[in-house]
């Protein structure tokens, strides 16, 4: 492109649809430029706060609005359908994790973006972290060999409403409360290979549809281990402290406190060291992928995300609870292009 900024149209004017807008209207190569939402309220009211046009339908704004490019922040489920009408409109595509509930919706998505010719980014931004981008780096310097296993502990407390709570709308609790980490051990750790999964009883009818707990285990193609376990039962945590990670390796290990924002290390034979970090590194991150985007769009820059990503992440959840229907055994990726289970 010849342009300085990228003109952005919003799609979902949520909560998280109102922090995109902030992080949009903040970065110097980015233009909010209008907003559309299926609440016209919530449109009105969000385009009003930015002083640009606002619609009550995505296909008006795709239509009607002066952009380059669309963020899509709407329930999992309306983003294949969004993703695949911006495509064929022409705009660029930032879509916020996660991605889509199947793999079908997701391959969807990369073959639209690929047929008409845009870019397509899903937003998994935790692995720009500050804590979590050392964590990378510590891994890639070698000095701790080959990783061995990695486990991630995410058991906190919330109470959610809406889509949140709707297994149709979101997937389950992995798709919500996991999908960061699910997209994170696989950018530290590569492919995987097979999935399983087990769920918890149900005791909490009342808050949502669908898994109150869930233990994934994996298996990577390096055959290293991992195991991700979340529960919103746990009221000795939030999200923020929770999510902590243990990575052992040949040579040593590599862990992340979340209640300290610290991370830790230590060869076989030395020390344990520790890094400390001012904050949990959110809005850095976000500026991370956007500004990639920004770059991507204008300048054909790598990209540091893409819809592959989305794609592998959504993969990885919708195996895990195939397993869980299949109770428990092990599933074999890359799933079909078409596979849709359990979703139907």
């Amino acid at each position: 492109m010849s342009q300085s900024v990228v003109r952005v149209g919003l799609i979902g004017a949520g909560n998280f649809g109102g922090e995109v807008a902030k992080i949009v209207a903040r970065r110097p190569e980015l233009e909010l430029v209008g907003v559309a939402d299926v609440n016209a309220d919530a449109a009105r009211s969000r385009g009003e706060m930015y002083g640009v046009p606002w619609w009550g339908d995505h296909g008006d704004l795709l239509a009607q609005c002066e952009c380059d490019a669309v963020a899509v922040a709407t329930p999992h489920n309306t983003h294949r359908d969004i993703v695949v009408d911006a495509a064929a409109a022409g705009r660029h595509i930032f879509c916020e994790k996660t991605m889509a509930i199947t793999v079908a919706e997701c391959h969807d998505m990369i073959e639209a973006a690929d047929e008409h010719g845009v870019k397509l980014m899903i937003g998994h931004k935790r692995r720009f972290r500050g804590a979590h981008a050392e964590i990378k780096r510590l891994l890639d310097t070698g000095e701790f060999g080959r990783p061995l296993s990695i486990n991630v502990h995410g058991y906190f407390g919330r109470r959610i409403h809406g889509f949140w709570s709707r297994r149709a709308a979101n997937g389950g609790l992995l798709y919500w409360a996991g999908t960061h980490d699910v997209d994170t051990i696989r950018h530290y750790l590569g492919e995987v290979d097979t999935v399983s999964a087990m769920a918890g009883p149900k005791l909490f009818p009342d808050v949502t549809d669908y898994d109150d707990a869930i233990a994934v285990n994996l298996r990577f193609r390096s055959g290293a281990l991992g195991s991700i376990q979340v529960t919103t039962a746990f009221p000795m945590a939030t999200y923020r402290t929770s999510f902590s990670y243990q990575i052992a390796c040949e040579h040593g290990g590599i862990a992340y406190d979340p209640r300290q924002v610290a991370v830790h290390y230590a060869t076989h034979d030395g020390p344990m060291q520790t890094t400390f970090f001012e904050g949990y590194g959110f809005e850095e991150a976000f500026d991370t992928e956007w500004d990639s985007f920004a770059a991507w769009v204008l300048r054909d820059e790598p990209p540091v995300l893409t819809g592959e990503d989305g794609l592998r992440a959504v993969e990885i959840m919708q195996a895990a609870y195939i397993s869980v229907e299949e109770g428990g055994q092990p599933v074999s990726l890359p799933l079909d292009r078409n596979e849709r289970r359990p979703f139907g």
